[in-house]
C-alpha cells in the first residue's frame, strides 16, 4: 500500500470512528452523555452533571471536524492540518480520561484506552505516511 493510500484511510477511519459520537452529541445530546457508548454509561458514569450546552459544543466540534476530514479527502487537499489537528485533539482527551478510570468496570477500561488511544495513533500514521521523504535530504 503506498503513503497516500495509508494516510487517506487513516484519515477515513477517523472520520467515520468519530462520527456516531459527534452525531449523538449534536442531536441527541441528553442520550449521548446517559448512555455513550451503546448504553454503557461512560460519560454519565462519571458523577459529573449534565451539561447540554457543552454536550451540544462538542458534539459540534467533533461534527466540524469530521465534516473538513471528508472534505479534505474528497477534495484531496493536504492532510497535515487535519491530521495535527486529530492529533491534538486525541492526545489530549486521552491524557484526560487515562487519569480518571476509577470506577469503570474492566471491560469500560480496556474500550475507553483502545478508543481514544485509536485516534491519536490514527493521526500519526496519517501523519507520517503523509511526510515529504525527501525534506531535508541531499539531492545528488
Amino acid at each position: 500500500m503506498d503513503r497516500q493510500t495509508t494516510t487517506r484511510i487513516s484519515l477515513g477511519l477517523i472520520a467515520v470512528f468519530m462520527s456516531p459520537a459527534a452525531v449523538q452529541a449534536t442531536f441527541a445530546p441528553r442520550s449521548f452523555f446517559d448512555d455513550f457508548p451503546l448504553g454503557r454509561n461512560w460519560i454519565s458514569g462519571t458523577g459529573d452533571l449534565y451539561n447540554e450546552h457543552l454536550t451540544r459544543d462538542v458534539g459540534a466540534l467533533f461534527t466540524a471536524m469530521v465534516i473538513v476530514t471528508a472534505w479534505t479527502l474528497w477534495r484531496r487537499h493536504p492532510t497535515a492540518p487535519i491530521a495535527i489537528a486529530w492529533l491534538v485533539q486525541g492526545l489530549l482527551h486521552f491524557g484526560f480520561h487515562v487519569g480518571r478510570l476509577d470506577g469503570y468496570e474492566t471491560i469500560d477500561k480496556l474500550g475507553l484506552i483502545a478508543t481514544l488511544g485509536a485516534i491519536p495513533v490514527l493521526a500519526a500514521v496519517a501523519l507520517w505516511a503523509g511526510r515529504n521523504p525527501h525534506v531535508g535530504s541531499k539531492v545528488s
